[in-house]
């Protein structure tokens, strides 16, 4: 098979560039290679969907503005024949609660969010309990709430991507790369497992947790790897007034699902790599006391399912990789490492990428910090408090 691009992996990264690219009709033939088009193992499905602009660096903020404002014209953007794709946008907001000591540098985050646009205000512990009286305060020190934050499906998200990119004449293509040629300073075909090959004159890598593997396959040492984490949802069986999506520093992470809940504590001592086998004291032993502590009326409630998913987790400073391989292969694009942020920022990522392919460079918005030089350079570019 011949394109003119070739994007590696179908998730919600490789299905909005592809969207993007298909959508200003001068990209030519794009071709997606998914392993899976189930997406049973795929970070997207497996993830809490949230979007929010509750970040210290300022090109973090405005790729997840134009995720949010994205998203929530999404069913109408990728209705096929009048049908729209519903992802169950819900505009509830963000509450960032500071339990452990960084309240100064929630401050100083807070600073550069309003510097950047982002409607959001800093609370103290009687201002939280006046928005969100089930929310237990006596540890928090400072609170930062935006209310215009919001949340989404992922799977409807990837599947509504998936779709449009297919009706527009993406090509998607099943198949797990097994082998990546090259000649000179260009990648040639793609080698498939069931013995096809793909060649293109650009190549995106977007691959996820899965693309040092498929790299590594060219010569490209990429820094990310899985990092697996356990989510649940569960039920309380006291009522409890419409809250955000609730972030702590001491890394509880849940949001309103249905009529119950979504969420967890991710264990950030564990080593990365692949795990989707569940903890069984997890729940009760760390999550559960969590809950009761932040939401008293949590102390009685129903666990329904667990499941686990995997960040791709850029190894140097957790921020991602967007850009030409610049000392390897001209014509191999990266977008991956997005270190649990990929959803909210796929839509920009996508259009960046677009951008880097049909224009040579970034025009809507200047995401060289993020880019290729940085990593043999060793020079992160981190958020500060919570990520």
């Amino acid at each position: 098979m011949r394109a003119d691009i070739a994007i590696l992996g179908g998730g919600i990264i490789g299905s909005s560039i592809a969207w993007h690219l298909a959508e200003s009709g001068r990209a030519g033939r794009v071709a997606v290679i998914e392993r899976d088009p189930t997406y049973e193992f795929a970070a997207t499905p497996r993830a809490n969907g949230g979007i929010r602009l509750l970040f210290s660096l300022p090109e973090n903020i405005a790729m997840a503005r134009y995720g949010r404002d994205f998203y929530a014209g999404f069913a109408e953007r990728m209705a096929i024949d009048g049908t729209a794709a519903d992802i169950a946008f819900r505009r509830q907001g963000y509450l960032f609660l500071s339990d452990n000591g960084g309240a100064k540098q929630m401050e100083a985050n807070h600073a550069v969010q309003v510097a950047n646009g982002v409607e959001a205000e800093l609370l103290d512990p009687a201002g939280v309990q006046a928005l969100f009286p089930s929310i237990a305060v006596d540890d928090v020190d400072l609170a930062v709430y935006s209310p215009n934050d919001a949340w989404i499906d992922p799977y409807s998200a990837l599947m509504g991507f998936r779709a449009k990119a297919r009706a527009l004449g993406v090509d998607y293509v099943k198949g797990e790369v097994s082998g990546w040629d090259s000649t000179g300073r260009k990648a040639g075909a793609v080698r498939l497992s069931g013995g096809e090959t793909v060649e293109a004159e650009t190549y995106v890598l977007a691959c996820g947790a899965w693309s040092r593997d498929v790299a590594a396959l060219i010569g490209l040492d990429l820094p990310v790897e899985p990092m697996s984490r356990e989510s649940y949802v569960f039920k309380a069986d006291a009522a409890i007034e419409p809250l955000p999506f609730l972030k702590s520093e001491t890394d509880l992470a849940i949001r309103p699902e249905g009529d119950g809940f979504v969420g967890g504590i991710p264990d950030w001592s564990q080593p990365a790599g692949w795990n989707f086998e569940l903890d069984p004291d997890r729940f009760e032993s760390v999550v559960w006391p969590a809950l009761a502590k932040r939401v008293p009326k949590m102390e009685r409630l129903r666990l329904i399912r667990s499941w686990r998913g995997h960040y791709a987790r850029s190894i140097l400073d957790y921020s991602p990789i967007i850009g030409p391989w610049s000392d390897g292969l001209a014509n191999v694009i990266i977008a991956t490492g997005f270190s649990g942020h990929g959803i909210m920022h796929a839509p920009a990522t996508g259009r960046a990428v677009r951008e880097l392919i049909l224009g040579g460079r970034f025009e809507s918005l200047d995401l060289s910090c993020f880019a290729w030089d940085r990593i043999p350079a060793n020079r992160p570019y981190r958020e500060k408090g919570i990520v």
